[in-house]
């Protein structure tokens, strides 16, 4: 019976808890944080609008003479907007920019539209609204059909962390506030919510949320001896200049931003594995009749081991992955070794992942001493 109630308090705590992140989340869309004013340039003329194609006047195409398998040319079409006006425009196809349309085709159409002046269309790319919806549609439902309870949790917190990305932590970096500080709240706050959605306002959440705090603690102190060793200052990465020119108009802080960057790139996957780890020490030590944090922590050490492997991969890859065309550009530089080896762009991306991993590598031991100290002595939690 005594069971029982404490299920059903548990139940009620938890949705608490979801109606809580959902009026945070309604905070956060009604009353984001306010953006500086300033852009680098000037787009109030410009317009972005859905249009479908209604007919293809005339085209002149060819293949393209690289092998791509594009056909480079010109269209002039007829398009209706998304308002109901009709226009004529010319769709020019490059191999860099190459929306080729026929009848039917939804695209989205920049309009150009100053004062005193004749507006002017151009194509600005396919309309890809209603397959994102579709696919965001799809994985919502895989979440929630195969999660179930677990899964709508999961899909709320990856919302919330969403919304905070980008209502609380972009509009609050470019405004100038700390990224170290940011960086760390963002990581906090959304594991936090992850984990309390998931896993109810439990000792085991709280086991969890610091756990992770403590893995992209040191992925920071890492990151700022490989950034004091490399010479790293943030003014290295190809927006550099770009972000320069923010500096002067909201105060951004370029040096710390790899830091923001560092955290939140790994904050998913030591969640992962220390909450992995706890999950399973939990049950090791309901199962044993007489658990010791001994036990427990060589038990933790041994699953950990076989998740670094497989988790060091995954970052690497995905590292390597986005670095990928960069790296097909510096092959056709004929680009030497040591050239390489001290290029500003290896060094950025060593930093991070590497960091990033070791961030993942260091949850283990972590995890698995807190589970052991904390399961070795509280079977029943």
């Amino acid at each position: 019976m005594l069971y029982m109630e404490e299920i059903k308090k548990q139940k009620q705590m938890k949705f608490l808890v979801e109606l809580a992140v959902l009026a945070s989340m309604l905070l956060m869309w009604f009353c984001p944080v306010g953006l500086n004013s300033y852009h680098r340039f000037e787009t109030d003329t410009l317009h972005y609008v859905q249009a479908e194609v209604l007919e293809i006047l005339s085209e002149e195409l060819e293949d393209s003479s690289l092998g791509t398998g594009q056909q480079l040319g010109a269209q002039e079409l007829l398009v209706r907007l998304a308002d109901g006006e009709e226009v004529y425009l010319t769709n020019y196809l490059t191999e860099t920019h190459n929306v080729l349309t026929e009848e039917g085709t939804k695209i989205i159409v920049c309009a150009d539209v100053p004062e005193n002046a004749a507006p002017y269309y151009t194509v600005y790319n396919y309309d890809r609204s209603g397959a994102i919806a579709g696919l965001i549609v799809c994985f919502i439902l895989c979440m929630i059909v195969i999660g179930k309870r677990k899964g709508a949790d999961a899909c709320l917190a990856i919302l919330f962390s969403l919304l905070f990305i980008l209502r609380v932590l972009l509009p609050a970096l470019y405004n100038g506030h700390s990224a170290i500080v940011m960086g760390l709240v963002t990581a906090l706050l959304t594991t936090a919510v992850t984990l309390v959605l998931l896993h109810g306002p439990t000792k085991q959440c709280l086991l969890g949320i610091g756990a992770t705090l403590l893995g992209e603690l040191a992925a920071c102190v890492l990151f700022a001896v490989a950034s004091s060793q490399f010479h790293l200052t943030g003014f290295q990465t190809d927006e550099a200049e770009g972000l320069l020119l923010i500096v002067q108009g909201t105060g951004l802080d370029i040096r710390t931003l790899l830091f923001a960057g560092i955290m939140i790139s790994s904050v998913g996957a030591v969640m992962d594995v220390a909450v992995s780890i706890l999950s399973a020490l939990r049950e090791v030590a309901i199962a044993a009749k007489a658990p010791t944090p001994g036990m427990l922590f060589r038990s933790g050490m041994n699953l950990g081991q076989d998740m670094i492997g497989t988790m060091s991969n995954t970052l690497i890859f995905a590292f390597t992955g986005g670095a990928l065309a960069t790296m097909m550009v510096f092959c056709s530089y004929g680009i030497q070794f040591h050239q390489l080896l001290s290029s500003d762009f290896l060094a950025v991306e060593l930093a991070q992942g590497l960091c990033s991993t070791a961030a993942v590598i260091l949850s283990v031991p972590v995890a698995a001493v807190m589970g052991a100290v904390f399961y070795g002595k509280n079977r029943k939690h």
